[in-house]
């Protein structure tokens, strides 16, 4: 096989891991991955010099940077709501007081 296969090869290897990792994230984190940001993504790891394995692991880290940064936007919506509802609380209090 010649380069230009192998890198072809990678590419669909590389295409169906990202593919497959964005569902995951998507399904588990609210769509959060638009499918322009899917395609920057694959356009970052495809045709690179590294192999698989690296940027496998690559992909990996910036899935969990995603799905750290929902979870902690998740955490400050649901302590504001929270902050919100206490507030109300207290103002509703002094009317009644």
């Amino acid at each position: 096989m010649n380069n230009n296969t192998l890198m072809n090869i990678k590419n669909q290897k590389i295409v169906l891991y990202l593919t497959k990792q964005v569902i995951l994230l998507n399904h588990s984190c609210n769509n959060i991955i638009p499918e322009e940001k899917f395609q920057r993504a694959i356009a970052m790891f495809t045709n690179k010099s590294e192999d698989f394995e690296t940027i496998k692991k690559i992909i990996d880290w910036h899935v969990q940077n995603e799905r750290t940064r929902y979870i902690d936007h998740l955490k400050r919506k649901r302590n504001y709501e929270k902050a919100r509802q206490n507030k109300k609380k207290i103002l509703q209090k002094k009317k009644v007081a």
